[in-house]
């Protein structure tokens, strides 16, 4: 069953939800802040650290190929597995969930709010190219 759905939010929203026994989460934290506290019941969870940076900037940690390469894998896997939908958070809900929720939705031709135009455009060009090189 391929993806329904896909969602973004802020960490407080997400750590207040039960998990979705059929829904995976991304979570998006800042380096050396501690890890959102998740419910349990979700199909899968996949935790990530960087900041909302576009470029290189000490001492902030940008966001990687390597972390894009993940996100595709598990998206991969979440497919695979029909979870019916991923949500993701970060911080604010904002900009680097928004971004990976964006290219997540455009690969499995899901809806993203029109004009939307807020997202980490940093995080969507290094998953979309990685995407392509994959």
């Amino acid at each position: 069953m391929p993806l329904k759905n896909v969602m973004f939010t802020g960490r407080e929203q997400a750590e207040s939800r039960h998990g979705w026994p059929d829904w995976a989460i991304i979570s998006i934290t800042e380096p050396d802040y501690y890890p959102a506290n998740l419910q349990p019941g979700w199909h899968s969870v996949l935790r990530l650290e960087f900041d909302d940076i576009v470029e290189t900037r000490d001492p902030y940690v940008l966001f990687t190929h390597q972390q894009a390469r993940v996100i595709i894998e598990f998206v991969r896997e979440c497919h695979i597995r029909s979870c019916e939908g991923i949500l993701v958070h970060c911080k604010a809900g904002v900009s680097r969930s928004a971004a990976v929720a964006k290219w997540i939705s455009e690969k499995h031709h899901l809806a993203f709010p029109a004009g939307y135009d807020l997202y980490n455009r940093h995080v969507y060009a290094v998953l979309r190219d990685e995407y392509m090189l994959g």
